[in-house]
């Protein structure tokens, strides 16, 4: 039996930021836009982490995380009507790539977002990022637009996604 995501706790700070970090070094290596090494410090995981965002799963070492947010002003400023939970920082260890982490932590994402009421999972990630985007597209999420964020900005445009539950 695969493990399942539990809640992360402050001890898993260190470690998720390590996870991103490799995946960063990985995304620039192979010419994908999308993160940058020490863009996000254990610090601010530690912040996310007493709010109840972060998910992982261990097995030995950190496999995967994924943070789950209730709402995300900054990429959705107008939600509308759907009640969504909103997908960030999906990630499995470059040891334990091909193994689906990234499809099994989305269907759990939605399966926990239909039983707290949720309409709708949404995400986002770089718009150029095109094997990124057909990953999403090919597991139901839809393109709901693409947000850029101004001259000057440090983040990257990026593509929003949509997947309705139910």
């Amino acid at each position: 039996m695969k493990p399942t995501p539990v809640r992360a706790d402050r001890g898993h700070a260190a470690a998720i930021a390590d996870l991103r970090d490799a995946c960063a070094v990985w995304q620039q290596r192979n010419g994908i836009v999308q993160w940058e090494p020490g863009e996000v410090p254990p610090e601010r995981i530690r912040e996310q982490i007493d709010q109840g965002q972060w998910w992982v799963v261990q097995d030995v070492g950190l496999v995967a995380a994924v943070r789950l947010l209730s709402q995300d002003p900054l990429i959705w400023p107008d939600p509308g009507p759907v009640r969504a939970r909103y997908v960030h920082g999906l990630m499995a260890a470059r040891n334990a790539v091909g193994q689906g982490w990234g499809s099994r932590l989305l269907a759990w994402a939605e399966d926990t977002a239909a039983l707290t009421g949720h309409q709708a999972v949404r995400l986002d990630c770089v718009a150029t990022n095109l094997r990124l985007r057909g990953y999403y597209e090919r597991y139901g999420y839809r393109r709901r637009g693409r947000v850029a964020f101004g001259p000057g900005a440090a983040w990257h445009p990026v593509m929003r996604y949509e997947k309705p539950l139910g």
